[in-house]
């Protein structure tokens, strides 16, 4: 059953893309999903099981914070006002479907926009459909959601922090004003943005290394021990001594990424700094470079004490993410 989902899921993300760039902006806030379903089965099964898939706590926060803002529309409500939204799942759920499909479109009524159709027989097929694909749609309009950051980004450009970065790595970063290139080392950058008016830290670290041993380069182990030594190189606390680790009571969760059409290691945990009483959540990214064949550390943290962190976490992804590399024959030369 879940090998066929996959099957039909593939099948319909390749044929159902739609560029336009004429469409409205897509609207409602960052974070939220739309969830059409009728009345009757949003009470039921069906809607118990959207909820706790959608809602769900994202992972390696400090405080418990859902995947997606949930708001329920009933089916005969879903009109043109809320088609513009930026995430919606609608689900069809009747005898007129003898079987389950999946459909994943873009920018139907709107840009940027994610719409995922899921249709079904009954509530338990649905179901089954539901917990095959959750992590699969949820990453589908995360990255409907990123694509919105960045075209923010795109609007209001830092053009001498890009051009940094793109001197040293050889590859375009959408970084916007606001943020600025903190650190320049050894094949290293931190940018950074810095809250005005309020305690706030949001950083992206990207480091270049000879690409030696994907056995060693890719290992869990490596990959935590390689972010500690760059953070407690570069990332200094406001205490002496103090400098930025992986939070050691919580191992980090990995996964295999695809990354702009790259294979990657992602990697969630919390840091903290050494000898003082900071925190907050990262995410790290280890894959290789496609136009000079080197290694590449892609990380983002964020800190925001008191704070819902997640939309934060989004935004720095959403920059991590904006990176563009060149082709093999245009490749700038990269700092040895």
């Amino acid at each position: 059953m879940k090998t066929l989902l996959f099957l039909l899921l593939v099948i319909l993300i390749g044929s159902c893309k739609v560029e336009r760039p004429t469409k409205p902006s897509a609207t409602g806030r960052a974070g939220e999903l739309l969830v059409v379903m009728s009345q009757k089965h949003y009470e039921g099964l069906a809607g118990f099981v959207a909820r706790e898939t959608f809602s769900s706590n994202v992972p390696m926060l400090l405080a418990p914070e859902p995947m997606f803002d949930v708001i329920h529309i009933p089916e005969d409500n879903f009109v043109e006002l809320f088609q513009t939204h930026r995430h919606i799942f609608i689900a069809s759920i009747g005898e007129e479907h003898q079987r389950a499909a999946i459909g994943i479109t873009e920018n139907v009524w709107s840009q940027p926009q994610m719409v995922i159709r899921v249709s079904a027989p009954n509530d338990s097929v649905f179901r089954e459909v539901l917990l095959a694909n959750a992590g699969s749609f949820s990453d589908h309009f995360i990255s409907a959601e990123r694509t919105r950051v960045a075209n923010a980004n795109n609007t209001i450009p830092n053009r001498e922090a890009r051009q940094m970065v793109k001197e040293m790595f050889g590859f375009d970063m959408a970084i916007p004003e606001g943020f600025i290139v903190a650190v320049r080392g050894d094949n290293f950058m931190w940018v950074r943005r810095t809250g005005v008016r309020e305690d706030l830290e949001l950083g992206v670290l990207i480091a270049s290394l000879p690409y030696r041993d994907p056995n060693v380069d890719f290992a869990h182990s490596t990959i935590r021990a390689r972010r500690d030594s760059l953070t407690r190189r570069f990332i200094p606390g406001d205490l002496p001594g103090s400098f930025m680790t992986t939070y050691p009571e919580l191992p980090p969760q990995f996964r295999e990424v695809n990354f702009n059409g790259h294979y990657a290691i992602e990697a969630r945990s919390l840091w903290r700094v050494e000898n003082d009483f900071m925190g907050g959540p990262f995410v790290n990214f280890t894959l290789v470079q496609p136009h000079n064949n080197r290694l590449l550390i892609l990380d983002g943290f964020v800190y925001a004490p008191g704070k819902p962190k997640r939309d934060y976490m989004r935004q720095v992804e959403a920059l991590i993410y904006s990176i563009r590399f060149p082709e093999k024959q245009e490749a700038q030369p990269v700092a040895q």
